[in-house]
């Protein structure tokens, strides 16, 4: 008798937990960012030096380095509701992912761009623990107070190469639309509010506030691309588990 009620504990023990794995699975895939819009090429270098090419509804992990080709734009969405629009030729490496609706002290977005530039519209975690949302460039830091903002990276030429007449000066530029940005570089963080544009030349120098140079290159994906207006955020708590 005993033992036939511990073989159907050992059993409803068993398919307790399978249930809670099903149920965990969604807000496990739940857990990263995904390709919400693509006109183009998107491609995901993983750490082990793989590539892969995205498409629409491709989940995007931490650690990789998405890189759109020429005429190629691409909208990442998150969990949290924040969105980055990224521009061609442009690459960022997603550094940390972490969101929980419950949980807002492990909060987690950084980014690096690499090159060329995006559009970000901040999610919850840029409005509940601003600290915890970063974005790492060549020359500043930028961090945020939730709002809207774009970051392009004009990289000098190569030596020997006279520079590009027709391009803004050399420098990581940030230009806020909503909201205010902290701009760090030169152990100065220099605030950057809507209709303002930033500019860091090097990453021991302080940014500095500039008007907007008329041949900055502008972020401007194809209409099918919605990026303002309220975001619906989903972090898993209309799902529902039972476990019998």
């Amino acid at each position: 008798m005993q033992t036939a009620i511990q073989l159907m504990s050992a059993r409803r023990l068993r398919r307790a937990l399978l249930s809670a794995l099903l149920c965990a699975a969604p807000a496990l895939a739940l857990a990263q960012g995904v390709v919400q819009h693509l006109s183009g090429t998107l491609s995901a270098q993983r750490a082990d030096g793989s590539i892969r090419l995205l498409s629409e509804k491709s989940q995007i992990q931490p650690g990789e380095v998405l890189a759109t080709e020429r005429d190629s734009y691409a909208q990442l969405r998150f969990p949290d509701g924040g969105r980055i629009t990224m521009r061609p030729n442009s690459q960022v490496k997603l550094d940390s992912y972490r969101f929980s609706e419950k949980e807002p002290q492990r909060d987690s977005f950084v980014m690096s761009l690499l090159r060329g530039g995006f559009r970000a519209i901040t999610g919850l975690i840029g409005k509940r623990k601003r600290e915890a949302y970063k974005i790492q460039t060549a020359t500043a830091t930028v961090g945020i107070r939730g709002t809207t903002f774009s970051t392009i990276d004009v990289p000098r030429p190569p030596e020997g190469r006279a520079p590009d007449p027709d391009a803004p000066p050399p420098g990581v530029y940030v230009i806020v639309t909503d909201g205010v940005v902290a701009f760090m570089s030169g152990n100065v963080a220099q605030d950057v509010a809507a209709g303002q544009t930033a500019v860091s030349t090097d990453f021991n120098l302080p940014p500095r506030l500039i008007p907007t140079p008329p041949n900055l290159p502008v972020i401007a994906p194809p209409a099918s691309f919605t990026e303002l207006g309220s975001s619906t955020i989903n972090a898993g708590s209309s799902m529902e588990c039972t476990i019998e």
